[in-house]
């Protein structure tokens, strides 16, 4: 079941989120997520539409997108991975929005390569200000 989370939701959401980006995106110092944690629960899960996909009465997965329509971001749980929540949160919100942006480091290629299977084209590539990796920016429309 996917649904907008709640504000109780907010811990469970964080906690996913620092246990699958920094297993997701080894390449980048593990302090560096600690460090920025209340950065990205402000700015990333408090001031945009997060979604959460719940599995047995357990957030299994979340994503969120912005008022200018950009995902903030792809989460599942390590141990719901491979059972399709990824996509069917995309799904979900290409049902929502006709158009997404989403930006991916270069280095993560399994992240590049599920966005591009679901539709997603590169369109950019910006420089990181925190970290100075290479992120490209992808683009979806109807």
């Amino acid at each position: 079941m996917i649904k907008l989370m709640e504000k109780s939701q907010t811990y469970e959401v964080m906690d996913l989120w620092l246990r699958t980006t920094t297993r997701s995106n080894s390449f980048v110092e593990p302090d560096f997520w600690q460090k920025h944690y209340d950065f990205v629960k402000e700015k990333y899960i408090d001031e945009n539409d997060t979604f959460v996909y719940i599995e047995d009465g357990k957030i299994a997965g979340f994503t969120g997108v912005s008022p200018d329509n950009m995902i903030t971001g792809l989460f599942v749980d390590p141990d719901f991975q491979n059972r399709g929540i990824g996509t069917e949160l995309i799904n979900h919100l290409k049902s929502k929005y006709s158009i997404l942006h989403i930006e991916i480091y270069a280095r993560n290629r399994k992240a590049l390569a599920f966005s591009t299977n679901l539709g997603f084209v590169i369109d950019g590539a910006v420089r990181h200000p925190h970290n100075n990796e290479i992120m490209y920016t992808m683009l979806w429309s109807e």
